[in-house]
């Protein structure tokens, strides 16, 4: 579980080691290309791609979040108001702006809070690659540039497609007119600005070649999702199952180290599951989880008395995951650093 990886004199930055890194980061963007294109080539197969997506992948990652919430006494008590004030919070609001305006409120602003959170989700993968290399930051500016340029100039774009409908339900887009395009170039110029000074990094032993690997699937997961595939679904589901897959690594990842190989009695049952031969078994309860978790929100909520309920907890779930991980992820957070070996 070295942070640090020697081949043939470089030092590339392993955050665990290169095969959990390599599968991390080339593997899940690889994943997502996968469905995106199988949905690009075959249309038909976009519903059994999307179930495979959200079944496997989506409500599995929503409900990892609750790996770090509440598996445990000390992490409930730790986050009680997270756990258990903010959801409700959360679905007042969202019952009043259905109220307000139906169910495309929910849906554009599910749009582009998603996107938003795919973005800074990715900029905290890179924080993570650049802090496992122990190396001081390096001198690129241009890295933050082509982390936030490239997916926000992708959702503008996406905006001016103009856009009526997303997963079936109706959509509003913000009125985005089409030369906002101009802004792809911004993004393609800063990327060849810090391609040009990454390079200079890695050659003076200052850059990260782990880190440098993952912007350069960054950048090529949003041009693929937000430029490259036409439809907007279809270029949302390459993006949705990178980023899903990324999370339960991440969520795995930071329960493995936290109890550092070892059953902890204060949190048997999480320590136990988050061992490094127990992963099958840990997906396995997360999946049989936000199984019964969701199919109690899609299928026995009919006798409450709120029209579109499912959408409405859905979208609870959802806003409420968006919100948790902008707490308790950041890196500059000494918890967050130790348990996922990172330099202070």
């Amino acid at each position: 579980m070295s942070a640090r990886a020697d081949t043939v004199g470089v030092t590339w930055g392993w955050v665990r080691n290169p095969r959990f890194d390599l599968f991390f980061i080339l593997g899940t963007a690889g994943l997502g290309c996968v469905f995106a294109l199988a949905a690009l080539v075959q249309p038909r197969l976009f519903p059994v791609l999307l179930a495979i997506d959200v079944w496997l992948l989506g409500y599995h990652h929503v409900v990892s979040t609750y790996t770090r919430l509440g598996f445990d006494r000390e992490s409930f008590q730790q986050h009680r108001f997270l756990v258990g004030v903010l959801p409700l919070l959360i679905f007042g609001a969202t019952y009043a702006l259905y109220r307000a305006g139906g169910v495309w409120p929910l849906m554009s602003l599910y749009f582009y809070w998603q996107g938003w959170h795919y973005l800074r989700q990715s900029y905290g993968v890179s924080r993570i690659l650049d802090r496992a290399s122990r190396r001081p930051p390096a001198a690129n500016p241009a890295t933050a540039w082509v982390l936030y340029l490239l997916p926000l100039a992708g959702l503008a774009h996406r905006s001016a497609q103009g856009a009526t409908t997303f997963l079936g339900l109706e959509l509003r887009l913000l009125p985005v007119p089409q030369w906002v395009d101009l802004v792809a170039t911004a993004a393609v110029a800063a990327l060849a600005v810090w391609g040009w000074l990454q390079a200079r990094a890695l050659r003076s032993g200052a850059g990260s070649p782990a880190q440098t690997l993952y912007v350069a699937t960054h950048a090529g997961m949003f041009a693929l999702g937000y430029y490259l595939i036409p439809r907007l679904e279809t270029g949302w589901l390459g993006l949705n199952v990178w980023h899903n897959a990324q999370y339960i690594l991440v969520v795995w990842l930071y329960n493995n180290r936290r109890f550092g190989g070892r059953v902890s009695e204060q949190h048997r049952f999480l320590s136990t599951l988050s061992q490094g031969r127990r992963v099958l078994p840990y997906m396995a309860v997360c999946l049989g989880l936000s199984a019964v978790l969701y199919l109690f929100l899609l299928r026995g909520l009919g006798w409450l008395p709120l029209e579109a309920a499912s959408l409405l907890l859905v979208q609870t779930l959802n806003f409420h995951h968006y919100i948790v991980d902008s707490l308790i992820w950041k890196v500059r957070q000494p918890t967050v650093r130790r348990n996922l070996g990172l330099a202070a």
